[in-house]
């Protein structure tokens, strides 16, 4: 053999050395070397045959191995040896293992279908082998690297899809930074770093049945092989339904929730189990809460308009005496007290500001009349022209403001909202400042140079005090005129 590729590769170099024949005696040289060419291919060929029909073919431990052609002894070998490294490979030995694990990851307690396999989870050989290495617990890694090593050698597809039907079917359950995962929540990526533990036995059909029949009381509708899934939501909303139970003052306290705290730690079938030991508790807990719960929704909006009133009432009386039972039903959180006290103080502080805003409201009113009819008894008022008296009249806001609707609770809110008493009280205040800045501005339309002087002011108890007063009043007129007309 040694001989006859020596002899090709010779003859190879040959022809590569010296190129295209141009000459008829070159031709005639190529084609002798290019025969010898040939012979060493046939010859190469002829021996390599002859050696492989001659080679024997030993499995591991020396034992011959049987067959005709060489390929065929080699791949019996292969086989074979392959069977003997991986005794068990055969139990898992089904190309959907991939689609077990994505029906069992959508929750599909069945999947095991896809390798045609309908009954019971934990008996499969493969679910069944790796329930019993999960024993007390084991990491997914271990699970994983044991399964995927001699003598299973199992796809990665087969050991997942195992662990995530037992998930499904509540045989096996799982924690993932020590929180309680399912199947549906345990991302693919993280089943490595994920702990297994062996679960407790699935619960009967009556346990199941008590349960589908507690979930629903809070509107969780349980589907077959979710529980687990079900059993979560209603925990969280239960959870929700306690803190809507209690608040902030005035509100009582939230109740404490510690055995919703404990049952969310764990998971699976011990869970359900729990929850299902726990029922009356669970049942007459959510008939208390919700209780609290709505009736804290129907008496909150009365104490924010409670609070809302007594905003607006301050300085009143009422609002004074209001204040110790708002105080008290706040730092008692007697939101729901019985009797409830919230109306019986709104309906008081709406009847003191419905007669405050009446009594403001008339209080005003006969403002503007005394104030209109100061007008028209001034000698000043009634030369002006018409156009000068609505000029001056809407430069110093000298209508009326409208008065408001007090009816109803609203009504009342409505009217402080848009003006509260202490504006209303100021508007009542400036009010003669407005008619007397208007017959200033009357009189210097009509005297350019009037001045207006101010008359002292002061408590005058007997005549010589009312003449001292009168002589000061007399000495300021006089020096004003002395620069012209004046206003008094």
């Amino acid at each position: 053999l040694r001989q006859a590729i020596a002899s090709h590769i010779a003859a190879q170099e040959t022809l590569d050395a010296h190129g295209p024949a141009a000459t008829p005696e070159a031709i005639q040289a190529r084609k002798a070397v290019e025969t010898h060419l040939e012979v060493a291919r046939h010859r190469i060929q002829e021996l390599l045959g002859h050696i492989i029909g001659g080679a024997t073919v030993f499995l591991g431990g020396g034992q011959e191995a049987s067959g005709i052609e060489l390929a065929d002894k080699a791949q019996d070998s292969a086989s074979s040896a392959l069977v003997r490294l991986f005794p068990q490979f055969s139990e898992a030995d089904h190309a959907n293992w991939g689609l077990v694990k994505s029906k069992a990851r959508a929750g599909d307690v069945g999947a095991l279908s896809q390798v045609g396999y309908p009954g019971d989870v934990v008996k499969h050989p493969v679910c069944r082998r790796v329930l019993d290495l999960i024993g007390a617990g084991k990491k997914g890694k271990e699970i994983q690297d044991h399964f995927q090593s001699a003598p299973f050698g199992w796809p990665k597809d087969a050991i997942d899809g195992a662990l995530f039907v037992m998930l499904v079917a509540g045989n096996v359950r799982a924690t993932h930074n020590g929180q309680a995962v399912q199947a549906q929540t345990l991302p693919q990526n993280q089943v490595g770093v994920a702990s297994f533990y062996v679960d407790v036995p699935p619960l009967n059909v009556q346990q199941r049945l008590d349960l589908k029949a507690l979930f629903q009381k809070v509107g969780v509708a349980t589907q077959d092989g979710k529980q687990s899934e079900a059993a979560a939501q209603f925990l969280q909303a239960l959870t929700a339904l306690a803190a809507s139970a209690g608040g902030n003052a005035p509100c009582p306290q939230s109740p404490d929730t510690p055995e919703l705290l404990a049952l969310q730690h764990v998971s699976g079938n011990a869970q359900l189990l729990q929850i299902h030991a726990q029922r009356d508790d669970l049942s007459a807990n959510f008939a208390a809460w919700k209780k609290n719960a709505d009736a804290i929704g129907k008496r909150r909006p009365h104490w924010e308009r409670l609070l809302e009133l007594y905003g607006f009432a301050s300085g009143l009386p009422e609002a004074e005496a209001c204040a110790k039972s708002i105080d008290a039903i706040s730092s008692g959180r007697a939101l729901l007290s019985d009797p409830d006290p919230v109306p019986d103080l709104v309906k008081e502080l709406v009847t003191a500001l419905r007669v405050a805003l009446g009594k403001m409201q008339n209080d005003l009113a006969a403002a503007f009349k005394e104030g209109e009819a100061k007008l028209a008894a001034s000698s000043v008022w009634v030369l002006l022209s018409g156009e000068q008296r609505a000029a001056l009249t809407s430069t110093h806001h000298l209508a009326p403001p409208p008065k408001a609707a007090i009816g109803t609770d609203d009504e009342i809110l409505a009217a402080l909202y848009s003006r509260s008493l202490p504006d209303r009280r100021n508007m009542l205040d400036a009010v003669p400042q407005r008619f007397a800045r208007a017959l200033d501005d009357a009189a210097r339309l009509l005297e350019p140079k009037a001045k207006r002087v101010e008359l002292p002011q002061t408590t005058i108890h007997n005549t010589p005090e009312l003449e001292l007063w009168l002589t000061a009043v007399r000495s300021r007129v006089e020096e004003g005129l002395k620069s012209g007309p004046v206003m008094l």
